[in-house]
């Protein structure tokens, strides 16, 4: 099976359990998943996943976007896992929680241990939706 293939059956069935309590849990914030090709006239040449929440009740100053995302890149030479974070919107694009320090190259032994520390950025999602804007405290981040 190929990489994307192999991420969209490990990954999609668990966001979108995760996208229904989110929905459920946070009524003021608009959730969206997403599956697609980025960059494919490109070197990049990747795909990503993930939940993307909208905050509806963000102050003017903050961002009001988040989103849970894992990505793929190099899929025509040498795939690879290129970040698996949860990262703020414009203007902040601040990354809250990382649990890829750098890209891995993409192995089914890479994607299981991703999939394993999945959990951990799904608790840094909800508790960044909780708070409402970027912590600026940046979370110790553990390769795989």
């Amino acid at each position: 099976m190929d990489p994307v293939s192999q991420m969209r059956a490990s990954l999609l069935p668990i966001l979108q359990v995760w996208e229904q309590e989110l929905r459920r849990d946070f009524p003021d914030v608009t959730t969206n998943m997403y599956d697609h090709s980025v960059g494919a006239l490109t070197d990049w040449n990747g795909h990503v996943v993930g939940i993307d929440c909208l905050l509806k009740q963000a102050a003017p100053t903050s961002p009001d976007n988040l989103a849970l995302e894992v990505s793929l890149r190099h899929l025509h030479k040498a795939p690879s896992l290129d970040s698996a974070d949860v990262v703020w919107g414009h203007p902040s694009g601040y990354v809250e929680a990382s649990v890829l320090p750098a890209y891995v190259a993409f192995s089914s032994d890479h994607l299981a241990e991703l999939v394993k520390r999945l959990p951990e950025l799904f608790t840094a999602l909800k508790q960044a939706i909780r708070q409402g804007r970027p912590s600026r405290d940046p979370d110790i981040v553990k390769p795989i």
